[in-house]
Formats: structure tokens, sequence, C-alpha cells
């Protein structure tokens, strides 16, 4: 098992050097002409057959939130944190470490599993003593809705977040499971997550997040990954008026397939956030002992914040079924206007048909066959009818010159969750500690937060005394 964060100081490759003659290059390897001559014009535009296309495959995420770290040419998973009972932040211990300290049963500790393997599935089992379906559910990567079970001795949850490390038209998320206990959150995740690197630097900064308990960080951590998702949304927005724009002047097929791209990434956050929503609310209703007094409230406003979220998704999913019934409107109206020049053609052509015909009838005593002139004269005749005829049309505005002659560009590929990782790192950084010192300022154990809203005078009169009151003045009037 190895940690997340160490450097591999290994010395780099040597290479062996390429031979220079022909004789050589047979010794350095058997087949290198084929490979070299033959096989780029044998394999060209040939697809490998030696791997098959997965559609679940998630691309290299390197090209967004940067090379995955390793050791020994490993991948790391382990990030472990502990808080001891002195407030003394000891970071990035080894699993040696982390089995001390949950044995001791005091401060917090944190541990962070990235992609687990059957190490850390033993280490979750055997010193956690996690349930194994639970444990089997949260490392295993299918996509489960978000939910809250409650065990006695610790929590799990599991919450949703959008996956910044795929490179999709359509928003992807990702699962991240929590286990909540009396001194230890232990968080799962199969991808790269901003949002909890992000509470990573902030305890490695200062600890603060570990400062409050379990249950005040396992908030910081849901507080982080809601605000993982305002980046997606505001890329979202700004996708939509494009489109919006691209109905209103050239409704092309990209305009269409950009717009249902749009309504599929408002339809795949709605499928992740409305349970969670659910999660957050029971978190805040006191339903666990492991939530304690003071807490609970600031759960409840982490489900108004996904709730002001899942509105303004609401909104976006919205704006595209109106884009999507104006992008109708418009080609039909377009289709209109190329019946209506259709229209017009035939129009114009129809006193020329008329004439021609009127002078290719087979009569031998037709007036001006022998004419000279009767050929220029009947052509004359025609542009002068065609002429008025294009003149009427021009004078009832029936047709509006220039219109259709100046085309916009086409909308290009857009990916919803390619926001740049240094802004979304620091966006999450400063919303993360803002609301921590919002906590720290105003929650202790003893004292509950200051409720938002407070009764008038007015609200607090009970309408019962009010009609008693009312009739002993009648009483004593009478």
């Amino acid at each position: 098992m190895q940690r997340r964060g160490d450097q591999n100081v290994s010395a780099p490759p040597k290479y062996p050097q390429l031979p220079h003659t022909l004789t050589s290059l047979r010794n350095y390897h058997p087949n290198i002409l084929w490979i070299i001559v033959v096989r780029p014009f044998v394999g060209f535009g040939r697809r490998s057959t030696s791997s098959s296309y997965d559609p679940r495959r998630q691309p290299d995420s390197s090209s967004v939130l940067g090379p995955t770290p390793s050791f020994g040419g490993q991948s790391m998973s382990l990030i472990a944190h502990y808080l001891d009972a002195d407030n003394q932040i000891h970071r990035n211990i080894d699993a040696e470490a982390v089995q001390t300290a949950h044995k001791s049963q005091t401060g917090l500790l944190w541990v962070d599993f990235l992609d687990p393997g059957d190490d850390e599935r033993e280490l979750l089992l055997n010193e956690f003593q996690f349930h194994p379906l639970v444990v089997d559910g949260a490392i295993n990567p299918v996509i489960r809705p978000a939910r809250v079970e409650d065990f006695g001795d610790y929590i799990f949850v599991n919450a949703r977040s959008v996956d910044y490390t795929a490179e999709t038209e359509v928003v992807q998320t990702t699962d991240i499971g929590m286990f909540i206990g009396q001194n230890f959150v232990v968080t799962v995740h199969n991808a790269e997550m901003p949002s909890v690197e992000a509470v990573n630097q902030l305890v490695e900064i200062d600890g603060r997040p570990m400062m409050k308990g379990p249950a005040f960080f396992a908030h910081a951590l849901f507080d982080s990954l809601i605000q993982a998702i305002l980046p997606t949304l505001d890329r979202m927005v700004d996708r939509a008026d494009a489109i919006e724009e691209q109905v209103l002047t050239d409704p092309d097929q990209s305009a269409l397939i950009a717009l249902m791209a749009l309504k599929r990434s408002c339809l795949s956050l709605n499928r992740a956030l409305a349970p969670q929503r659910e999660v957050l609310n029971r978190l805040g209703r006191r339903e666990f002992n492991l939530i304690g007094h003071g807490v609970d409230l600031y759960f409840r406003d982490l489900a108004d914040d996904l709730a002001r979220v899942q509105a303004s998704n609401d909104a976006i999913r919205e704006r595209t079924d109106t884009s999507l019934a104006t992008y109708l409107s418009v080609v039909g109206n377009r289709q209109n206007e190329i019946m209506k020049v259709l229209s017009i053609v035939a129009t114009v052509f129809l006193p020329l048909g008329l004439i021609a015909g009127l002078f290719g009838m087979n009569f031998e005593n037709m007036p001006g066959i022998g004419f000279r002139w009767g050929y220029h004269i009947v052509v004359g005749i025609s542009v002068f009818a065609a002429a008025m005829v294009a003149w009427m049309f021009w004078i009832k505005r029936w047709v509006i010159a220039g219109a259709g002659f100046f085309r916009p560009r086409r909308l290009r590929r857009f990916v919803p969750q390619a926001v740049d990782p240094t802004r979304l790192a620091g966006h999450l950084g400063r919303s993360v500690s803002q609301n921590i010192q919002r906590m720290e300022a105003v929650v202790t154990s003893e004292q509950r937060p200051r409720p938002r809203w407070r009764p008038s005078v007015l609200q607090r009169i009970n309408p019962a005394n009010l009609r008693r009151n009312s009739g002993e003045q009648r009483r004593t009037s009478d």
C-alpha cells in the first residue's frame, strides 16, 4: 500500500543506443524492416483489434487535473491526516500510523482512498470493521444514488459531484463514499475529485477543517462537493446563451446537437442532486447521534444551497426546452420562406410560359411570323412581364432583399466540466475556508447559531388571546 504525495526519487531509465547499419538493425530486432517499411502501409487506416472500445472507460485525467502521482511505478491511493488529543496535526501518515490512531479512540482521523485495491479493502474491513456490503458498494465504480445509512458506531453517506476527469460533452458525475465515526472520517472515491483535494490542502495548511470534530469535517467535505458544481453550472449558462443566439440567427444541425447535449447534462445533474438533497435534509433533522448539536443547522443550510443549485439547473433545463421549441419554430418558418421563394419563382415564370405557349402555336396564318423583329419583341415582352411581377412582390413586401446572406459561425465542441484546475481549486479553497471561518465565529458546543429569521411582535401575538380580550371588552361595554 502506497501513500499519495510522496515523490519518485528513482533515476531516469537509460535507453540503449540505436544501431546505424542494416546488419546491426537486423541484430537489434529480427523484424525491424517489416516494422519500419511495410507495417505503416499495411496498417494504414485500420483499427487495432487487440483491444475493443469500451464506452464506459473514462478518459485520461492528466489533461484536466495533471498527472497522477506515483511511487515505485505504482499508483498511490492513500492520504491520511490525524489530529491528536493535543490538537497537533500529523500529516500524510502511513497505514501503520492509521491503525494506531484509530485504536487510540481520540482526536480525529481522516483517511482518503483513491481507487482502492485489495489492501485498502482489507484495511476497511479488518481495522475499521465496516460492513462488507457497504465497503464493496463504496469501492465498486458503479454509479449509485446518494443515500445515508446508520450502522450505530458509524454513518455511511454516499454523495455525488461533477466528474472533472471526464472529457465528454455531457456532464458526468462521480461517487464518493463517506464513513463518519466517533473519531474518524473515511472517504472512498474512484476518480480524482478537486473538492476533496481542496479540503486536503486546507488541512495541510493549518488543519482548521478537522478542529471541530468529524461532523463538522463531513460538513466541510459536503460544502466543497456542492461548491464544485457551480463552475460547471456557469459554463452551462454560457452555453445556453450561445445556443439561444445560434437558434435565433442560424438554427442548423450543430445547434440542435448542442441543445440536446445540454439537456442531457441537466438531466444528469438532476439525477445526482435530487437524492443528495434528501440526504442533507436527513443529516440536518437530528436523526443520527453522531451529528451533534449545532451541526444540524449547517447541514440544513447546505440543503438550501443545494436546492438553489438544483433550481439553477432546472432553469437551464427549462431554457433548453424553450430553445428546442424556438428551434422547431424557426426551422418551420425557414421552410415556409423556402416555399415562398419557390412560389415567387413559379409566379414570375408564369407569364413567360403563357407568352411562349401563345407564340409557339403551330398555325399557318399567325400575325408576325415573317416579321424581322418579332423574336426580339416577344423576349422584351417576357422580360417586362417578369419585371412587373417581381415589382409587384416587392411593393407588397412579400420579399425582403438581402435576407439570408449573412450566416454566423457554427457552434464548436463544448465540454461543460472543462474548467481551469487552478481557478477551480482557488474557488473551492476560498469557499470552504470562508464557511469554516463563519462556523468558527458562531458555533460552539454549547451555543446554537442565531436564526436568520425572527418573528415580529405582531406575529408573536396569539389569536386566541385576541378573541378572548375582545369578548371581555364587549361584556364590559354592555
